[in-house]
């Protein structure tokens, strides 16, 4: 059964639909439109989250269920991968009777994926409608994955309700932050412009670019500003330092990819006054999220997968989806390798009968472990006014218990006042992170004369040690 025929079963009728598509459709950002086409999929799928959320638990658990069978059996006929795997375990998708069942299939991470990608790939669906797209690669493992035209128009429609949540419209001016940015005639500048839509590239924060890009927003005096937290982050301590006047009017910041830390909110929060507002998701498209309206818990849609907890600690789980939206190369049971804390099955705010995380702890990588072999959560909530003279800091490490403090001072900060900048940010990592005696011993490193890396997701924590060893025992 496809998509549309799956969300009509749940629909009472079609007009329902029709008229939370009317809302939004005729206003579509530029960015969207570029991007992609809008046919049946994403005039549906939208409808459908505008009307779904309103429903109660059982009902979204028996679609959760009606689309994991569907998404089960296609596997099996269709995915190499999946063919191979149902048949070693005896597992009958067309027998399966609830959302418990798919637990006696194994989970799936990224080194099952990894130089095969061809065997996840469906054969009934024809070579030339693949779209392919590769994560970062934060963990170490880049991966290339593959969807179609109506798997993104999914996943742009979820993004358009999510973002809505805190004022979004298609009409609104935004700025995004992006590394690499189609320059269009604009040969040799990194950035670039189109309808209500500012893009500036994240790979120019240079002195003399930054100062260009401050310009350039007051001209354009946005409503919203996107990109990576570490990006906006950076962005405003810039700010912040030369204390040069910003534009009024934004309304809100919103950020993805990564972790937002409390400290970066504080930041982006002093310079511009705004709410900033976390979008959960990746590459992947296994599950998708984002924070209430109301409060700075994350709720996942049940509508775009199923999503269940691998207890790795006590109140400390890994989060596993299944992807309901891509139905070109299904991930089933994936582990994510992003973890959480508290759980609950209901927003006490707004309502929704969603999964809501409370403590999103960030990925498995961000984690420290001390000289005892106990994990740490870096979940930083710091004084952010150590961050001053500094580009950027990072946690490496290789051994148990020793932590290098990478520090990235700002370019023309006087060597003389280093040590003491140094001193207060190792005094709040030890204090945010709550430690004491020698349980980690800290080696601070300057880094000077080397960019770092704004191309991509910025690693808080580089963990070379396998932090699922020390989770499991």
């Amino acid at each position: 059964m496809g998509t549309i025929e799956v969300i009509k079963k749940f629909i009472e009728s079609n007009w329902i639909i029709e008229r939370a598509v009317r809302e939004v459709l005729e206003r579509l950002p530029l960015r969207f439109r570029y991007g992609i086409s809008y046919g049946p999929s994403f005039r549906y799928w939208l409808g459908f989250l505008r009307e779904s959320e309103k429903w109660d638990r059982d009902r979204l658990e028996a679609y959760q269920f009606e689309q994991l069978k569907d998404l089960l059996i296609h596997a099996g006929k269709n995915v190499p991968y999946y063919r191979k795997v149902f048949r070693e375990y005896g597992f009958k998708p067309e027998k399966v009777q609830s959302l418990e069942d798919i637990k006696v299939l194994p989970y799936l991470d990224r080194t099952a994926i990894k130089g095969r990608h061809h065997e996840f790939i469906s054969e009934n669906i024809p070579e030339g409608k693949l779209i392919a797209a590769t994560t970062i690669g934060t963990s170490g493992i880049p991966l290339v994955l593959y969807g179609t035209k109506e798997t993104e128009e999914r996943h742009w429609a979820t993004i358009v309700n999510l973002w809505g949540r805190i004022g979004y419209t298609p009409k609104s001016r935004t700025v995004f932050f992006e590394a690499n940015i189609r320059r269009g005639d604009r040969d040799n500048l990194p950035w670039n412009k189109y309808g209500n839509t500012l893009i500036l590239s994240s790979n120019y924060f240079l002195n003399e670019w930054i100062e260009k890009y401050i310009e350039m927003l007051n001209n354009f005096r946005p409503e919203y500003l996107i990109g990576f937290s570490h990006t906006i982050a950076a962005f405003s301590t810039y700010i912040m330092n030369i204390g040069k006047p910003i534009f009024d009017g934004l309304k809100g910041v919103i950020v993805y990819a990564e972790n937002v830390y409390k400290w970066q909110r504080e930041i982006i929060k002093e310079v511009f006054g705004v709410r900033v507002f976390s979008d959960y998701g990746m590459v992947e498209k296994v599950i998708h999220g984002g924070e209430c309206e109301h409060s700075y818990s994350c709720h996942l849609y049940p509508q775009y997968g199923f999503t269940e907890y691998l207890r790795l600690q006590d109140s400390m789980y890994e989060l596993v989806g299944t992807g309901f939206i891509n139905y070109a190369m299904p991930l089933i049971r994936y582990r994510t390798g992003d973890v959480c804390a508290e759980i609950e099955t209901e927003c006490p705010d707004c309502r929704r009968n969603y999964d809501v995380i409370h403590a999103l702890e960030g990925r498995i990588s961000d984690f420290l472990i001390d000289s005892d072999g106990q994990v740490i959560s870096v979940h930083l909530n710091m004084d952010f006014s150590v961050f001053e003279n500094i580009k950027r800091f990072q946690l490496y490490q290789e051994c148990p218990g020793e932590v290098d403090l990478r520090i990235w001072f700002e370019d023309s900060y006087p060597d003389s006042y280093k040590d003491e900048d140094t001193n207060k940010i190792l005094s709040e990592v030890n204090r945010s992170l709550g430690l004491h005696g020698d349980r980690i011993k800290f080696a601070v490193v300057s880094i000077d004369g080397i960019q770092p890396p704004s191309s991509e997701k910025h690693r808080m924590v580089d963990q070379q040690l396998d932090i699922k060893d020390f989770l499991n025992h």
